[in-house]
C-alpha cells in the first residue's frame, strides 16, 4: 500500500504523525503496548488470584494452599491432596474509574463495571500419594475497559481524549496448565507445570478524517484492531516442611511471550470505503518469583506470609507491524519503560468448627506503570487489598465464598508524555469469588 498523507485546511500536505490523526495513532499504538494492563484489581497485567481460597488468603497462598488451586499457586502442594478433586471457581470483578482533567473542565467515566473470570482445577493422586497430576484452566491476565463516549473528554471535536485515547480496549487470556507433583520425602515436595496461553486483544477508537478534508461535517473514522496468538511457558514449585508445623515454599513462573496476528481497520475513509491490513504485535508477560512461609499456630489456626517479585522491566517498548498503520503515521516502536515490581502480604485461616473455616488476608501491590507512559487504558496504581473468605465442607463437597476490598491510591498524573492524559484518576474495585469443590 502506498504511503498516505493528510491534507490540511490550507491545502498543504503534512506527515500525519504531526497532525491530530497522527497523534491519535501514536496514542493508539501506545495502547497496544499496554492492553494487558487493563485494570483487574491486581498489579500490571495480572488479574486477581484465580481461586476462592487464594482470594480469601491473598497475602498467603503459596505454602499452605491445600485445595486443587495449588495447580496454579504451587504445584508442589498437589501431593497434599489425598483424593481426586474437581473445583469450579469463578471470580467476579467490579471496577469503575473516574477521570478529571487538571483544569476540572473535562471528565470521563467507565461503564460496564462487572467482569466475569471463570477458573477450574482438577487433581489426581497416584502411587499412594507420592505422585499427583493436576490441570488448571484460568484467566490470569487482562479485562475489558470501556470509557463512556458521552463524557466531556470524548466530545467531538474538541474533547482531549476523543482522538487521543481508545474508548474500548479488551484483552482476553485463557491459560491451560497441566502439572505434576512429586513427594520426594516427608520434608520435600516438588512440582512443575506447563503454561499454554491463548490471548486475544481488541480496541476501538475515533479517527478525525476532517483533518484531511478540512470539513468538520466529515464523519469520524473508527479504528478497529483485533488480533490473537498463543504463547507457552513453565512453572515450578517446591515446598519444604521445616518442622511438622512450619513450611517454606518457593515458586517460579517463567515469562510467556504471545505474538499476536490479526487486522487493522479504519472506516469512513474520505471518498468511501475502508482501509484494512494485517496487524502484528507481541506482549511478553512477566517472570514471577515468589516465596512463602507458613506456620500452624494451633490445630485450627494457620498463618502465612508471602512475597512476590515480577519482572515487568522487560516491557521497555513495543514493536508494531502494519503497512496501513505505517502509512497513517504509526511509529515502528513505542516506549513503555515499565519497572519491576513486588507484592507482599500476610493471611491466615481459622477452622472454627469441623465443617466451617474463615479466611482473612492482606496484600500490597506495587504498580509497574510510570507516570510518563500512563494512559487511560491503564489507570493502574499502588494498591492495598483486604480479603475475607468463608468455606463450608460436608462429605465429598465444599462451598466457599471470598471478597476483596481493593484500596487503590489516587493517581495524579502531571508529566505524561501525552499532556492530554494528565489529571486525576480515581479507581474503585471490589473482588468476589465463589467455588464448588468435589472430592471423590
Amino acid at each position: 500500500m502506498t504511503a498516505t498523507k493528510l491534507k490540511l485546511n490550507s491545502g498543504a500536505t503534512a506527515n500525519p504523525a504531526n497532525s491530530a490523526g497522527g497523534k491519535l495513532l501514536l496514542r493508539f499504538a501506545c495502547l497496544l503496548g499496554v492492553l494487558g494492563s487493563l485494570p483487574a484489581g491486581a498489579e500490571g497485567f495480572r488479574n486477581p488470584p484465580p481461586g476462592t481460597f487464594d482470594l480469601g488468603r491473598a497475602g498467603g497462598r503459596i505454602a499452605q494452599v491445600d485445595d486443587a488451586s495449588a495447580v496454579q499457586q504451587n504445584p508442589a502442594n498437589i501431593t497434599d491432596l489425598l483424593n481426586p478433586e474437581f473445583q469450579f471457581t469463578p471470580s467476579i470483578v467490579y471496577i469503575h474509574i473516574n477521570y478529571r482533567s487538571p483544569s476540572g473542565d473535562e471528565t470521563a467515566t467507565t461503564k460496564h463495571p462487572w467482569k466475569l473470570l471463570p477458573n477450574l482445577f482438577a487433581t489426581m493422586p497416584l502411587c499412594d500419594g507420592k505422585l499427583a497430576l493436576g490441570v488448571g484452566v484460568t484467566v490470569p491476565y487482562g479485562l475489558a475497559n470501556e470509557w463512556s463516549k458521552q463524557t466531556s473528554a470524548f466530545d467531538r471535536p474538541a474533547g482531549a481524549w476523543r482522538y487521543q485515547s481508545p474508548f474500548l480496549a479488551d484483552l482476553k487470556t485463557i491459560n491451560f496448565n497441566p502439572t505434576i507433583g512429586l513427594k520426594v520425602n516427608d520434608h520435600l515436595s516438588l512440582g512443575a507445570g506447563l503454561d499454554v496461553m491463548w490471548s486475544e486483544l481488541a480496541l476501538e477508537q475515533f479517527y478525525p478524517w476532517f483533518a484531511s478534508t478540512g470539513n468538520l461535517a466529515s464523519p469520524d473514522g473508527r479504528v478497529d484492531v483485533e488480533a490473537d496468538g498463543i504463547g507457552a511457558g513453565a512453572n515450578f514449585g517446591a515446598t519444604v516442611h521445616v518442622t511438622e508445623h512450619q513450611r517454606l515454599a518457593f515458586t517460579l513462573r517463567t515469562p510467556i511471550r504471545v505474538d499476536y496476528t490479526g487486522h487493522f481497520r479504519v472506516n469512513n475513509v474520505p471518498g468511501g470505503g475502508k482501509m484494512r491490513d494485517e496487524f502484528d504485535t507481541s506482549i511478553k508477560f512477566p517472570t514471577i518469583i515468589a516465596a512463602g512461609y507458613g506456620i500452624d499456630l494451633t490445630d485450627k489456626i494457620r498463618l502465612e506470609s508471602d512475597f512476590e517479585w515480577l519482572e515487568f522491566s522487560n516491557f521497555k517498548s513495543l514493536a508494531l507491524k502494519s503497512q496501513t498503520a505505517s502509512s497513517l503515521g504509526y511509529p515502528s516502536s513505542i516506549p513503555e519503560n515499565w519497572h519491576d515490581t513486588f507484592t507482599a502480604g500476610i493471611a491466615g485461616d481459622w477452622k472454627f468448627t469441623d465443617n466451617w473455616v474463615a479466611r482473612l488476608g492482606y496484600q500490597y501491590y506495587e504498580s509497574p506503570v510510570p507516570n510518563s507512559t500512563f494512559s487511560p487504558t491503564i489507570p493502574d496504581a499502588n494498591q492495598n487489598v483486604v480479603t475475607f473468605g468463608l468455606g463450608y465442607h460436608h462429605g465429598h463437597y465444599a462451598l466457599e465464598a471470598a471478597y476483596g476490598l481493593d484500596f487503590y491510591d489516587h493517581r495524579n498524573i502531571t508529566n505524561d508524555q501525552n499532556p492530554a492524559f494528565n489529571g486525576k484518576y480515581t479507581i474503585h474495585v471490589h473482588l468476589f469469588s465463589l467455588s464448588y469443590r468435589y472430592s471423590f
